[in-house]
């Protein structure tokens, strides 16, 4: 006359996406492989200096803007150098091509996407969370809006001549 009773929930639909799974620092985070058009360790003399803390890299005759995403995430000890990383060169529709500086490529893989803003709240720059094979939570990158936001901030640090140039 007694027992215990198991509730399983599941959601009508689940968001699966390709993503490529990177560290950063002491962070784990995937990138949408919609976004990604190569990845690539550049030679010295690829990478431009641009100001105090900006560089770009000549991608086939294009230079593009590096991003570390160290600085977006907060990672700890992570590479500050494009020699000392991996680029991975990603296509947004708001700004164009970026080069996203991240420390290493661990995997390719499909993840199901959690949402934060039911659970936590929204994140700019974080477009949800996954959980990994290995029970670790990874950050899912909104390539679009940390771009966007990377390159204002980069205009706006640079100051109102760089801006009329």
């Amino acid at each position: 006359g007694s027992g215990t009773i198991f509730t399983l929930t599941l959601p009508l639909t689940l968001a699966i996406s390709d993503g490529m799974v990177v560290n950063v620092g002491d962070q784990t985070l995937v990138v949408p492989l919609a976004n990604v058009v190569e990845s690539l360790r550049p030679e010295p003399h690829e990478v431009q200096g641009l100001g105090a803390n900006r560089c770009m890299i000549n991608v086939r005759g294009r230079f593009i803007p590096v991003i570390p995403l160290s600085a977006s995430v907060g990672a700890i000890g992570a590479a500050t150098h494009p020699q000392d990383g991996v680029l991975i060169v990603v296509e947004t529709e708001s700004a164009g091509r970026a080069a996203l500086l991240v420390d290493a490529i661990c995997d390719q893989r499909q993840v199901v996407i959690k949402s934060l803003d039911t659970h936590y709240r929204s994140v700019e720059g974080v477009a949800g969370a996954t959980i990994l094979g290995d029970g670790r939570v990874a950050l899912i990158v909104d390539v679009d809006s940390l771009v966007s936001r990377s390159l204002a901030s980069a205009q706006a640090a640079s100051g109102p001549l760089a801006e009329a140039a």
